[in-house]
């Protein structure tokens, strides 16, 4: 049998290892508690650019509606400009006969007065909402003739989105770091429909394909 005082001595030793076991335990408990609490700046800026994100949608809502009002009362644009909303912002696609001739990258008289319409309105919308403008040509899939002034479809193409640009900033008066131009000839067809007798592509979708797009977007932060 144990003398009382051993016991007593076994007792304070197995209090102090339990002791020492909760104390680890708190300590680590807090560590993991230290390390969970989230960083509030990168909540504030996460907040923030959702937030931003939300704005920038709304103005761009704001813009289609008006843009789309302006093409319904005017009966010369009216059927010739489609104004789409994407993940990237606002498209509006003007069928290229409205701009130019076949094969031409010269604007037309109709095509001036159709860029400056619109024009006007982007012109405020980029600045003051600090927004970007991209001009893209596109052409069908028919070969250029070769006594055509351009190599390929694609120098049209370029020609034709970088003629556009010109007259934004120079008639239109946007600021040239709002504007960038691109031409990507018939690489990003908008319709694809073929004929199954001879696997081409069928007048319309030709027609559909041979387009400049307007885009109106906002820089995202990568």
């Amino acid at each position: 049998m144990r003398a009382p005082r051993q016991k007593k001595q076994e007792e304070q030793h197995w209090q102090v290892s339990y002791i020492d076991l909760l104390t680890a335990l708190l300590a680590t408990f807090t560590l993991l508690l230290s390390l969970s609490v989230p960083d509030q700046s990168k909540l504030d800026s996460l907040a923030s650019s959702v937030s931003e994100a939300a704005k920038q949608q709304a103005n761009l809502g704001s813009l289609s509606k008006e843009l789309m009002a302006t093409i319904e009362k005017n009966a010369s644009l009216k059927g010739q400009i489609n104004v789409v909303m994407t993940d990237a912002g606002i498209e509006l696609r003007f069928g290229s006969n409205l701009l130019f001739p076949p094969g031409k990258a010269a604007l037309r008289a109709e095509g001036y007065d159709a860029i400056y319409s619109i024009g006007k309105i982007l012109g405020y919308f980029v600045k003051a909402r600090n927004a970007f403008i991209a001009v893209e040509g596109h052409t069908d899939d028919t070969p250029l003739r070769t006594t055509t002034e351009f190599r390929s479809n694609w120098e049209l193409s370029s020609t034709r989105a970088t003629e556009v640009v010109h007259y934004l900033q120079d008639t239109v008066m946007i600021e040239g770091k709002r504007l960038s131009s691109t031409g990507f000839s018939d690489a990003r067809p908008q319709t694809r429909e073929k004929d199954p007798a001879t696997g081409q592509f069928t007048d319309r979708a030709r027609n559909d394909n041979r387009r400049v797009v307007i885009r109106i977007y906002y820089h995202r932060e990568v």
